[in-house]
């Protein structure tokens, strides 16, 4: 899978379950692989906890190390990057 259709997939994951972000067709210029999850977009374990699970529904590809939000898979495109290098 390629990493454009895997950041589409994530975006799509994260817009639907964390309201503070914006879906795509909302705001299209929107700088989705910078942002910081805790913080900045949710401070909630719960909010975090149920993106993972459905990241690794998704991709079918664990979150062993760092989970999102947390040091190292702090931003949006850590963890693109990261389900891209488990799915090569």
């Amino acid at each position: 899978m390629d990493r454009k259709r895997i950041r589409d997939e994530v975006i799509e994951i994260l817009c639907n379950k964390l309201p503070a972000l914006p879906l795509p067709t909302e705001d299209p210029d929107f700088d989705y692989d910078g942002q910081v999850l805790i913080p900045e977009i949710t401070d909630n374990d719960l909010d975090i906890a149920e993106v993972v699970m459905d990241l690794e529904d998704a991709f079918d590809v664990p979150f062993s190390g760092p989970q999102p939000g947390e040091k190292g898979m702090e931003k949006i495109a850590d963890i693109i990057d990261y389900i891209h290098k488990q799915l090569e």
